[in-house]
């Protein structure tokens, strides 16, 4: 038991929402129609959002663009999070951009996804 993950789990319980999180697999090609369609499938999790503010130190690829970080609970996602991926947080969309991991005691125990909107 990773008492980790459980303080991760009750912050996030106490101070975040439930929000949708949209995992976009690779896209199918159709030979017919001659274009690729993506797939998708919807989470509900529970996550933080916290606002950035971006400077040519901190992000400077993402200047002049909304930017927020979610925190994630590891457990709740059963897979790896990617780029291009879509969340949905209090009525408002977001594109991952990037990503890290948090271990503690040789566990993932939360994400911290950089997200730009969309």
């Amino acid at each position: 038991m990773n008492y980790f993950l459980n303080a991760v789990k009750q912050a996030l319980k106490t101070n975040g929402a439930i929000g949708k999180y949209t995992r976009i697999s690779a896209g199918v090609y159709d030979i017919e129609s001659g274009t690729s369609t993506d797939t998708s499938q919807t989470y509900s999790v529970q996550m933080y959002e916290k606002h950035i503010k971006t400077s040519q130190y901190n992000y400077p690829n993402l200047i002049g663009k909304q930017v927020s970080m979610f925190y994630i609970a590891s457990d709740s996602l059963a897979f790896l999070p990617q780029i291009k991926d879509v969340i949905e947080f209090a009525s408002t969309k977001f594109t991952v951009d990037s990503f890290s991991e948090h271990m503690a005691h040789g566990q993932v125990v939360m994400y911290k996804i950089v997200a730009v909107k969309s």
